[in-house]
């Protein structure tokens, strides 16, 4: 049988890859501003933190980045994830209906 409603299959596929993609742009920024706050602490001079005080704003901030898009990511996934289960459920019941209809066929012969 054909598979029903692929434009909602290819978003579900789309949004899970999307999430993927996020988790590892997460990573790879939060190591970013870490390796930037280890390697310069004078970047933070210019927002008017002072060495020390700009290696932890720098830790903070990557690991709010980490926390922040991995968090985002899930949700993204589990739209993806959730689509799925809708589409699903929909193969399912229609499969019901058509069982359904045919035993109702079977039993007026």
């Amino acid at each position: 049988m054909k598979k029903r409603f692929g434009v909602l299959r290819v978003l579900a596929s789309v949004l899970k890859v999307l999430g993927i993609v996020v988790a590892a742009f997460a990573v790879l920024g939060g190591l970013g501003a870490l390796i930037i706050s280890i390697a310069g602490g004078n970047l933070w001079s210019s927002f008017g933190y002072d060495t020390n005080s700009g290696f932890l704003v720098g830790l903070v901030g990557s690991l709010g980045i980490v926390v922040f898009g991995v968090f985002n990511a899930v949700i993204l996934y589990g739209y993806g994830e959730l689509l799925m289960l809708f589409l699903s459920m929909e193969d399912n019941t229609f499969k019901t209906v058509k069982l359904l209809e045919d035993v109702i066929k079977d039993d007026q012969k």
